[in-house]
């Protein structure tokens, strides 16, 4: 899953956006984390057209600030973990001048706009937890196929296989799904 999709992305009971996101492996090697986060905040012409279409997503709203503050990183990638600390600060930076039309975003920050991009469409969730804070389900991604998230309703969950999938992960669940998580919980 790219980080991109929880712009999108809402719980399908009770319609909640945005969801309570973490991540817990990349698929993305420990070497290309690194090489993203060496060259983020480095603008490339290669990447001027996908700078144009964020920038146009930023200013019609579909990139969702909120959505971004809700990432957790429990990988344990400290360079996936800088990327994220780049979006954040780069969205913190945008919080402080109101919000800037698609020109302005490229003309004044064009290093923000890199790091956002990079983080956002380059790299790929393997495995990790949507969850919403609303009605407290949890949703695994990468638990049945590699990387998708799997947002289903409770009446079409696997009741082993989420059982399976939240042992694999116990060490690095929320509380709330430990303790109340929704359809189940360990």
């Amino acid at each position: 899953m790219k980080p991109w999709l929880l712009n999108i992305l809402a719980c399908p009971i009770d319609k909640h956006h945005p969801l309570e996101a973490y991540f817990y492996r990349w698929e993305n090697t420990e070497e290309e984390m690194e090489k993203m986060s060496r060259e983020a905040g480095t603008p490339s012409p290669l990447f001027s057209k996908q700078y144009l279409h964020l920038a146009k997503q930023m200013a019609d709203g579909t990139i969702s600030p909120q959505a971004l503050k809700e990432i957790r990183d429990m990988a344990g990638v400290s360079y996936s973990m800088e990327l994220l600390d780049g979006v954040n600060s780069f969205m913190g930076q945008l919080a402080g001048v109101g919000k800037p039309g698609e020109k302005e975003l490229l003309r004044d920050h064009p290093e923000g706009m890199d790091v956002l991009y990079r983080y956002l469409n380059l790299v790929e969730v393997e495995e990790g937890l949507l969850r919403c804070p609303e009605c407290g389900r949890w949703y695994p991604i990468g638990s049945a196929v590699e990387s998708i998230p799997e947002l289903m309703p409770d009446d079409l969950r696997e009741r082993d296989r989420d059982l399976e999938w939240l042992t694999k992960w116990k060490e690095k669940l929320p509380e709330q799904v430990l303790r109340d998580g929704r359809p189940y919980t360990l």
